[in-house]
């Protein structure tokens, strides 16, 4: 009789585990998918404003106009061209990103600039309409997470806001004698 082992009729089989590869979870971060679609979104607000600049003949002459664009447009250049390099080292080095991601911020901090300077050529009371609520949105997603003690010290600011509000406003009682 022979021997019954099982374990020696079977054959043996590796397990092979798949991991994503470099490229798909560089692509999957986050802050990277936030930088591409700020970017793309800026890039045609900004078309936007020329073409209606161009087509409408609306002048650009203004000194202190020309020198924000220039100004603004170089940093937004500059660092746009820094923030893509950084995020394509960050294929291969992660720890690369966070730095990417704040270069990312300058950019469309730069890019917005831009587009504020256009607005205010077409109208400056479109500029202020369109500026005020962007402003709010600024403050709250670009500047307070680069900075948690401005977020810190803004929220403190709102809650007093928000007391001196509902002290204002409660009801009073008043002794009416007749």
């Amino acid at each position: 009789m022979g021997t019954t082992n099982v374990a020696a009729k079977l054959p043996s089989a590796t397990i092979v585990r798949e991991t994503p590869s470099l490229l798909r979870r560089w692509w999957m971060n986050k802050n990277l998918q936030y930088y591409v679609a700020m970017s793309s979104f800026i890039i045609i607000i900004n078309i936007a404003a020329i073409v209606h600049m161009r087509t409408h003949k609306i002048p650009f002459n203004n000194d202190n106009l020309v020198t924000f664009v220039v100004w603004f447009s170089t940093f937004y250049i500059i660092s746009g061209i820094g923030s893509c390099c950084a995020w394509f080292v960050a294929i291969d080095e992660v720890e690369v990103s966070e730095g990417a991601s704040y270069a990312g911020r300058v950019a469309h901090t730069m890019g917005f600039g831009i587009f504020f300077v256009l607005l205010y050529s077409i109208s400056p009371h479109l500029a202020l309409l369109f500026g005020v609520p962007c402003l709010i949105w600024f403050v709250a997603f670009m500047v307070a997470p680069c900075c948690p003690s401005i977020w810190k010290g803004l929220c403190i600011t709102v809650e007093i806001i928000r007391d001196w509000w509902k002290y204002v406003t409660q009801p009073g009682s008043e002794v009416v004698y007749v």
